[in-house]
């Protein structure tokens, strides 16, 4: 039997008991780290918890070998592949799932906490007030690649007057964890290229890094601001809010320190940018 399961956010203070129980149970562990980043959670520390040895997998484990040697095994023994976060967020695991389907082998899925859960505790934001999802990854200049999909979703969000997380790229194999420096730089890079009209220097984001780990930190700035400033380690996730209800305002000025007028006067913008699309 093949088990799916997320481990939370932060450390083993995420880890939910029934996945804790399976754990002492397998025969046989992965854990994978590529798709997300948690601090404080890595194999050393889930055997030391666990008492048994864990393999750890790369992308081309699970991708490019399209996970054989962890199914073959799976067939005849309990088979737990552990992935940060929420397991089916990322589209890898649910391959994974079909393949297990295809071969006839046992599956089970155990959620834990995602990223979303995560910027939602700590922005205090609305889940209701998210648009489309979207990942900013690295552009390849030399084959001419840039992610414009994501500056269209993000206008399309906008338009919208609905707030857009942001997930940035992550490349564990060569240890480059997209920084919200970077990506307020590449967001404007993006807005010059296509001319869209949507984001400036004095466009508000929400920089979420290490979201629920101690060091959480969450900064309401301009993208201009984000631009020139450091914060600290990763993982790190960007929103670009849409409308910004009452009360998300009040959470983040009360609980962030947000000035009530920066948002405020963003509001505005959004509604006179966009006041033939929005849904109200």
């Amino acid at each position: 039997m093949l088990v799916i399961a997320g481990l939370g956010l932060y450390s083993i203070r995420d880890i939910p008991l029934g996945v804790l129980d399976l754990l002492k149970k397998a025969e046989v562990v992965y854990f994978e780290s590529y798709t997300s980043l948690a601090p404080s959670l890595n194999k050393e520390v889930i055997e030391a918890l666990v008492g048994k040895k864990v393999k750890e997998v790369k992308r081309e484990d699970l991708e490019d070998r399209s996970a054989q040697e962890l199914l073959a095994e799976a067939h005849e023994k309990l088979v737990v592949l552990l992935t940060v976060g929420n397991p089916l967020i990322a589209t890898t695991h649910s391959a994974i799932v079909l393949e297990a389907r295809k071969r006839g082998v046992p599956f089970l899925i155990l959620p834990s906490a995602s990223v979303i859960d995560g910027i939602i505790c700590a922005t205090g934001l609305h889940i209701y007030r998210f648009g489309r999802v979207v990942t900013l990854v690295f552009p390849d200049e030399e084959r001419g690649f840039f992610p414009f999909s994501t500056y269209f979703a993000i206008r399309s969000n906008l338009s919208r007057g609905l707030h857009t997380l942001v997930l940035l790229d992550i490349r564990a194999e060569e240890k480059r964890y997209m920084d919200p420096g970077y990506a307020a730089q590449l967001l404007l890079r993006l807005e010059n290229m296509t001319s869209g009209g949507s984001l400036s220097e004095n466009s508000l984001v929400i920089v979420v890094a290490r979201a629920t780990a101690p060091d959480q930190e969450v900064a309401v700035c301009t993208l201009g601001e984000a631009a020139r400033r450091s914060f600290g380690q990763p993982p790190f996730s960007l929103v670009i809010p849409g409308l910004l209800h009452a009360t998300e305002i009040e959470y983040l000025h009360h609980v962030h320190g947000a000035p009530l007028e920066v948002m405020l006067k963003w509001n505005e913008h959004v509604r006179r940018k966009f006041s033939s699309t929005l849904e109200m």
